[in-house]
């Protein structure tokens, strides 16, 4: 599809090239009328950084299933769904999702699996992989997985906004998944993206095979507002389903979440050091390391 559709044409100027456009624009100029390429009072666009060992695809395919079972994701609340959009990085997850999500679709849901029209992942970055993807309908939601970048050359903001431009529509939900992004590009999501998450791996519990953990990048609006991380555990079933567990989260570390649990059981420190195995000074050091509004009554 064209980026065309979103310049519009005056009767009293020449039509300007999609190409030709992109390079009279400065940056400096993408960046400052970013807010005003979208209505943001009538699209919603989340952006989630997928750290190393997150699959992007599972997010995706969570995101799906929650999206049509709840309007949740991962603790946002983001409207239910019956159309959607996913778009994958590469063939390979294509045809992974292919193979669950017709498992998730009835006679009111609607999900579609597109895969890159390039044999390799596309470079959303560049204006030929932005043309791969065209604003969503109105009234859509979509979800789109980013590749992983070239670590010499990085996003930068007028990258970010120049893909957003591309891909959020009007009256639209967006949820980008971004792969492998430095500190610094995490930064640049927040002045984008109505809410941004950052996930990362972790120990999964007791009986799941992976698991990520979905917090507020610090001192975001999310992060101020109190938005709690969660944990999302992953588990394949005997019918090659995916099985999938979401809730609060107060560590990335299992035992420290162990502890918490039966803490709040009002079990008292020996109680939980015998247990789990643990000595009454080490399950002091766990819960001294959670945030302080989960430690209550430690002693």
């Amino acid at each position: 599809m064209n980026e065309s559709r979103s310049i519009q044409s005056h009767s009293s100027k020449p039509e300007v090239s999609v190409e030709k456009e992109e390079k009279q624009r400065s940056p400096q100029a993408d960046i400052a009328s970013s807010r005003k390429a979208t209505n943001l009072t009538e699209s919603r666009c989340y952006g989630f950084s997928a750290g190393a060992g997150v699959s992007a695809t599972l997010v995706a395919y969570g995101a799906a299933v929650d999206l049509c079972a709840t309007g949740s994701v991962l603790g946002l609340i983001v409207g239910k769904q019956k159309t959607i959009e996913i778009f994958v990085a590469d063939h390979v997850s294509a045809g992974d999702l292919k193979l669950q999500v017709p498992r998730l679709v009835d006679s009111e849901t609607i999900i579609s699996v597109v895969a890159p029209k390039t044999p390799n992942p596309p470079d959303y970055r560049s204006q030929e992989g932005r043309a791969l993807v065209s604003p969503s309908q109105a009234g859509g939601c979509r979800i789109v997985i980013v590749p992983v970048s070239n670590k010499k050359t990085r996003w930068s903001e007028a990258d970010l906004n120049a893909f957003k431009r591309a891909v959020v529509g009007k009256s639209s939900q967006t949820i980008v998944i971004f792969q492998g992004l430095n500190s610094e590009e995490e930064s640049y999501l927040t002045s984008y993206f109505n809410s941004v998450l950052r996930l990362c791996g972790c120990e999964p519990d007791e009986g799941y095979a992976s698991a990520h953990m979905a917090s507020a990048l610090p001192g975001s609006f999310l992060a101020v507002t109190g938005h709690q991380p969660v944990i999302e555990n992953i588990r394949m079933d005997a019918d090659g389903r995916i099985e999938r567990q979401c809730q609060p989260c107060v560590s990335p570390d299992k035992l420290t979440r162990e502890i918490y649990r039966l803490r709040k059981q009002e079990k008292s420190l020996e109680e939980i050091g015998q247990e789990l195995g643990f000595n009454k000074s080490t399950i002091s050091r766990r819960l001294s390391a959670l945030p302080f509004d989960l430690r209550g009554d430690r002693l």
